[in-house]
C-alpha cells in the first residue's frame, strides 16, 4: 500500500507542479496586474477596479467579447453538424483505409496556421482559384470582391481549421459504440430517427460535447484568422488584448480585459452545461444519465 502511494506521489506530484506553474501561475499574475494601474511606462501597484469598470463600461469592449464568444458557438455547432457524419463514417463505415483517412484529417494542422490561412486567400482572392473557375465555368462574368476579407470569408477558414478537433472527439465516441446495440434497437421497432434520437446520440454526447468545447476556446483564442482573413470585419477581442500589451502599454487593462473574456467563456460554458443538463443525452454527456 505504501508502495503504491509513494508511486502515485512520484507521478502525479510533477504533473500538478507542472500545471500549477505552467497554467495556474501565468493566470494569477494576470489577475494581479489586472489591479494595478499605468503611470505613463511603469506599471503601479495601486490595487482598485478602475480596469474592469473601464471594460464593462466600454460599449467597444463588450461588443468584441460578445463577437468572440458569439464567433466560437457559431463555429462549433457548424463544425459539428459537419463532423457528425464523418466521424460516424469513419468509426463505422471504413475498415482499411481507417488509418489513412485520420491520417488526411490530420496532415493540413501539420502545415500550420499561416500557411492554411494564406492557402484560402489563394483560393478566395479576386484573382484566385475559386473566382477564375467561376469565370471560366461562365457561372460569373466578374470576380466576386467579398469571398475574401468578409465574415464569410473567416467562418470558412475557421470551420476549415478546427473542424478536425470535432471529427477526433465524435469518432472517439463512435468507436466506442457496439453495433450490435443498433441491431437490437432495429429488432424492437425503432426506427433510424429514433436510433439516432435515443440511442447514438446519448451515447456519443460526451464526445461531441468535448469536441465542442475544443472548437468553442480555440475560436475564440483565435485571432491571427480574422485579421488576415477577415479584413477590417477582422478585429478581435484577442487582438486588442494583444495591442494593450504591445504598443499600447497598458498591462492592468489588457490583463482586465482577458479576464473578464475568460469568466464570460466559463459562464457560457456553465449555461450549456445546465441547459443541456436537463435533457438526456445531455445528461449522458456530463455522467448523470
Amino acid at each position: 500500500m505504501d508502495g503504491g502511494r509513494t508511486f502515485l506521489a512520484a507521478t502525479v506530484g510533477p504533473v500538478l507542479v507542472a500545471l500549477i506553474v505552467l497554467c495556474l501561475a501565468p493566470l494569477g499574475v494576470l489577475l494581479v496586474v489586472s489591479f494595478f494601474r499605468v503611470d505613463f511606462v511603469s506599471i503601479v501597484p495601486d490595487p482598485s477596479l478602475h480596469n474592469y469598470a473601464q471594460v464593462l463600461s466600454s460599449g467597444s469592449y463588450r461588443y468584441l467579447i460578445a463577437k468572440a464568444l458569439m464567433s466560437g458557438a457559431t463555429i462549433a455547432a457548424i463544425t459539428a453538424v459537419i463532423a457528425y457524419p464523418v466521424a460516424f463514417f469513419i468509426a463505422k463505415r471504413i475498415r482499411e483505409v481507417k488509418a489513412a483517412l485520420l491520417t488526411a484529417l490530420l496532415i493540413p494542422l501539420y502545415t500550420g496556421d499561416l500557411v492554411r490561412i494564406f492557402a484560402w486567400r489563394l483560393i478566395l482572392g479576386r484573382e484566385g482559384v475559386l473566382n477564375s473557375f467561376l469565370i471560366w465555368t461562365g457561372a460569373i462574368d466578374r470576380p466576386i470582391e467579398t469571398l475574401l476579407f468578409s465574415p464569410t470569408a473567416t467562418t470558412i477558414v475557421l470551420v476549415y481549421n478546427y473542424l478536425p478537433f470535432m471529427v477526433l472527439g465524435l469518432w472517439l465516441s463512435f468507436e466506442t459504440l457496439d453495433d450490435h446495440l443498433f441491431e437490437a434497437a432495429a429488432d424492437l421497432g425503432a426506427g433510424r430517427t429514433t436510433i439516432l434520437l435515443r440511442l447514438v446520440l446519448p451515447l456519443t454526447a460526451p464526445g461531441l460535447v468535448a469536441g465542442a468545447l475544443m472548437v468553442f476556446a480555440l475560436v475564440v483564442g483565435d485571432f491571427i484568422t480574422p485579421q488576415l482573413i477577415g479584413g477590417a470585419s477582422g478585429v478581435t477581442v484577442i487582438s486588442a488584448i494583444a495591442d494593450l500589451f504591445g504598443a499600447a502599454f497598458d498591462w492592468p487593462l489588457g490583463s482586465a480585459i482577458a479576464w473578464t473574456l475568460l469568466v464570460a467563456m466559463v459562464g457560457v460554458v456553465a449555461a450549456v452545461v445546465v441547459i443541456l443538463g436537463r435533457t438526456p443525452w445531455g445528461s449522458a454527456a456530463f455522467g448523470r444519465g
